[in-house]
């Protein structure tokens, strides 16, 4: 796998009970979130966690290791948009979120402070990945 994948997010939680932070990746193929530190969260405040330009990485990395990386933490998230049967991006007053739902029946939610871009990145690169199996 090819090309460049962009850190959207540095607030993203896994659900209303997770607490701590994580990174939110947008790649060619997945969505990936990894998990941050407590003090990482503190020092987050209101946001916004990232800025233009945004951070970037090989995308081939995030997917040599997308074992390692959902091993890492249980709230780590390696989501391949082809597993992907229906999403639904959500904006809000305090968080952005998108509610996935996979091809197996297994449900996930990604939260986000509205601050950060990842609310807008996704909603111009969602549509031509998923196409008619997202809604906002």
């Amino acid at each position: 796998m090819a090309g460049v994948a962009q850190c959207v997010s540095r607030s993203c939680t896994s659900g209303w009970s997770d607490w701590i932070h994580g990174e939110l990746w947008l790649t060619p193929v997945a969505l990936v979130r990894r998990r941050l530190s407590l003090a990482d969260t503190m020092a987050n405040g209101i946001g916004p966690t990232v800025r233009a330009p945004l951070p970037v990485a090989d995308a081939g990395w995030f997917d040599h290791y997308r074992e390692a990386i959902v091993a890492e933490h249980r709230t780590n998230r390696f989501i391949p948009f082809d597993a992907i049967a229906t999403a639904r991006l959500r904006s809000g007053v305090l968080n952005d979120a998108l509610r996935i739902t996979l091809r197996d029946g297994t449900h996930h939610r990604l939260l986000w402070l509205t601050k950060d871009p990842a609310h807008a990145i996704l909603f111009g690169a969602l549509p031509g990945l998923l196409g008619a199996r997202l809604t906002r």
